[in-house]
């Protein structure tokens, strides 16, 4: 299960995860058309106003992993998604474990949405139309996770509950010239109900099922456990605003002083004056949902970053001060 890869040294990460909200609102404006298819450097960031009309309560703290109804095993390359088993058939809603394989030769993530209750495809096309950077979209749609970007020849392991109605599945890594996958084709939209129950029997996944601890997207930042053993985590979003967590390996150690200096490169997209190391992580999470990760972590120091903005506004949370350093032993 290592998930472990050198971050690719491209521009246009921000962009390309404001550029995802236009491809919501393209794959589902076809859909509806009939179309086939306190952290280190302190925490100030403001609550924004983005809840789910109805969202998914999320799940209490448990020992153990939740009874996981479906397994979806996804390969991503340049750019599609190629999902077994066939899901145009439906599936059932539910926790879903996800286990994507980067068959590709740049980085590649699968992070799921939701069309949220009450939102008129329209309106949500309309928006995405008129707002060429896409920010505009995100507040039509909850994120319900998923897993972060990993590199070529790696895979890694999560647990997504999947709600009834539509949902996209998509990766916004940018490519050499900033422009998000799902731009390029890689979205998939899925369609979730009770008549999409699959009886097949679940392959392995990881053996453990016990749940290690809780990384909790709070609202003064990223609350981690002290002890990241190998295993899953429940990772559960207890802000009203959007965020992501993303783990990004240190080939050093950096003093505190430059994490700051590390987290602006990233926000503007200019290249690191440090090697990092993409290990995944979880994908975007809506205020009041959450999901489960598996963690296999090296021995060093990580990153945790949020590249997520507010609706309407391209500035990154981790600008803000959402994002904290640790360490594994």
């Amino acid at each position: 299960m290592r998930a472990s890869v050198r971050t690719p040294r491209r521009r246009g990460r921000l962009q390309a995860g404001i550029a995802a909200a236009a491809a919501f609102a393209v794959l589902f404006g076809a859909c509806g058309q009939g179309g086939d298819r306190e952290p280190a450097g302190g925490s100030d960031a403001a609550p924004n106003e983005m809840s789910s009309a109805a969202p998914a309560a999320a799940s209490e703290a448990a020992s153990v992993l939740p009874e996981v109804v479906q397994e979806l095993e996804i390969d991503a390359a340049e750019y599609t998604f190629d999902i077994s088993p066939d899901p145009s058939g439906g599936l059932a809603p539910g926790w879903t474990r996800v286990r994507l394989h980067n068959t590709g030769v740049e980085a590649h993530q699968v992070m799921f949405a939701r069309l949220k209750d009450g939102v008129d495809l329209s309106e949500l096309a309309a928006a995405g139309a008129g707002d060429s950077s896409g920010a505009g979209a995100i507040e039509f749609v909850d994120m319900i996770g998923g897993v972060s970007y990993i590199g070529p020849d790696h895979d890694i392991t999560a647990l997504v509950n999947l709600p009834e109605g539509a949902v996209i599945a998509m990766c916004y890594v940018p490519d050499a010239d900033g422009v998000a996958h799902a731009l390029l084709g890689m979205s998939t939209a899925l369609t979730v109900s009770a008549a999409g129950a699959d009886t097949r029997s679940l392959a392995p996944g990881p053996r453990d099922d016990e749940v290690r601890g809780t990384i909790e997207l709070a609202s003064d930042g990223y609350r981690v456990p002290d002890d990241l053993t190998t295993g899953w985590y429940h990772v559960t979003n207890t802000d009203t605003a959007l965020h992501e967590l993303a783990l990004l390996g240190l080939g050093t150690p950096i003093a505190d002083e430059d994490v700051g200096r590390l987290v602006a490169d990233l926000a503007a997209n200019r290249t690191p004056s440090v090697d990092l190391e993409a290990v995944g992580g979880m994908g975007a999470i809506s205020a009041g949902f959450d999901g489960y990760l598996y963690l296999d972590l090296d021995a060093g120091d990580y990153l945790a970053v949020d590249f997520m903005p507010d609706p309407g506004d391209p500035r990154p949370h981790m600008l803000d001060g959402y994002y904290d350093t640790f360490r594994v032993a």
